[in-house]
């Protein structure tokens, strides 16, 4: 794929003819009487009840289409048929204990006298009862979800392709009237904006530099404005400034867009200095036992001593063949062990190789990261459940609502031997990666 020029860029962004400001939007929601509003979170703009609990949506269930077929039901994925084996139709494994998408992720339902209003439409469930939808997608919660502000429901990030891994499900966005060419991406700093086209974030003179300054500088390595067309307009959070030579520039609660040249990535135009990347929502501190540590495979979350932390997932219809089913997230507790079994063994084993992070007895919640009582060993008998009530129980580090782990052959800083450690249907472990920070191969 040819790597978009940054005048690409300035040229994708200087089509746009109109941008409104996101913290308006976010003011003026829900005094129409709707159900829902937006709630700005460092992942990204989000819909959320009156409750401020987060809402989801599946990518394909979409009632507008005359394909629309409900693929979050009440009915567990206990049946695989994996076309390629042979064997046909049977069982999936624990399938005495999967449960269905609906148990995961309950409807988020209408009243008896509930309205359509504005995006917001009503449709009705298979059971017959009435279900919010947005835009046509049906609306969601989490289980996963234990206080207003959780996100822990839809993968590790809002913008990811596919929905990450529950197979589609992705938390709920509202529609905005950004710049076109302009998005939003979640990274370490939090919310930032970026660019379409080159899916880099967008910047600003760092320390007081001069904005017109900046943008007369030349060379191969020089930053180029986000120029906006005679026509545009802006309110709220954007503006439009003055770029010299009759340019017109968008700017961001002040501060002039710029894209970095295609010659320079993220980490070196970081050590540079001179600019940085425009927040719109600030993402608070990681707690003082998590830190970070580059590797192959860019930046990732670490315990205090450097070691990489991993978190456990699997999918209880991640098979390939057979009809297409709505996948189901079974990493919960009470969800069926055997796809760890399959991982490394017997309890026993998968302790010895898999740790929980301990956190302190006077650890409390913080932004991505929380405090969770698990069991451990994981699980006990291969054909139960995943974290049984009756194992011995341990306080841990969870990132998004799942604990996370340390792996026995993590030598020294850096190593991430236990990422991508793979087992049947999806199960797998994953070193954590901080947001927008993956490695960059030239």
């Amino acid at each position: 794929m040819r790597r978009m020029r940054s005048n690409d860029l300035v040229l994708a962004i200087a089509v746009a003819v109109a941008c409104t400001a996101p913290a308006v939007a976010a003011k003026n929601a829900a005094r129409d009487g709707s159900p829902a509003h937006i709630s700005w979170t460092p992942d990204g703009p989000i819909l959320v009840n009156q409750a401020e609990m987060t809402l989801y949506s599946y990518s394909n269930e979409d009632t507008r289409s005359e394909k629309f077929k409900w693929q979050c039901t009440n009915t567990p994925p206990a049946i695989m048929d994996d076309a390629q084996s042979g064997i046909g139709p049977r069982p999936a494994i624990g399938y005495k204990l999967i449960r269905s998408c609906v148990q995961k992720f309950p409807p988020f339902l209408a009243d008896a006298n509930a309205k359509p209003v504005g995006d917001f439409t009503i449709v009705d469930r298979p059971d017959g009862s009435k279900q919010w939808a947005y835009r046509g997608l049906p609306l969601y919660t989490s289980i996963r979800d234990k206080a207003p502000g959780d996100h822990n429901g839809g993968g590790f990030g809002l913008f990811g392709g596919g929905g990450g891994r529950f197979g589609g499900v992705r938390m709920a966005t509202p529609a905005l009237d950004l710049p076109t060419g302009v998005k939003f991406m979640r990274r370490a700093e939090g919310l930032v904006l970026a660019s379409v086209a080159t899916d880099r974030p967008l910047y600003a003179p760092a320390g007081g530099r001069n904005a017109q300054l900046a943008s007369a500088e030349s060379g191969a390595n020089a930053f180029q404005p986000a120029l906006a067309p005679a026509i545009a307009s802006a309110s709220g959070d954007w503006s439009i400034i003055e770029a010299g030579a009759g340019r017109r520039q968008y700017a961001f609660r002040g501060k002039p867009l710029f894209a970095a040249p295609a010659g320079l990535n993220d980490y070196e135009v970081e050590r540079a200095g001179g600019w940085e990347p425009i927040v719109a929502v600030k993402a608070p501190a990681d707690p003082a036992d998590i830190g970070k540590q580059l590797t192959l495979w860019g930046d990732v979350y670490t315990t205090r001593k450097g070691a990489t932390l991993y978190t456990y997932s699997c999918n209880a219809n991640g098979g390939g063949g057979g009809p297409r089913l709505t996948a189901v997230a079974c990493d919960d507790a009470g969800d069926p062990a055997a796809f760890m079994v399959a991982l490394c063994g017997d309890g026993k084993e998968c302790a010895r190789r898999w740790h929980p992070y301990m956190a302190p007895a006077n650890a409390r919640p913080h932004g991505d990261w929380s405090v969770v009582e698990i069991t451990y060993p994981m699980f006990i008998d291969p054909r139960g459940p995943l974290y049984p009530a009756e194992a011995p129980k341990v306080k841990a580090w969870a990132y998004h609502g799942k604990p996370v782990f340390t792996y026995y052959e993590d030598e020294k800083p850096g190593d991430i031997w236990g990422d991508g450690v793979k087992g049947i249907w999806g199960s797998s472990f994953s070193a954590i990666q901080v947001p927008g920070r993956s490695a960059v191969f030239e």
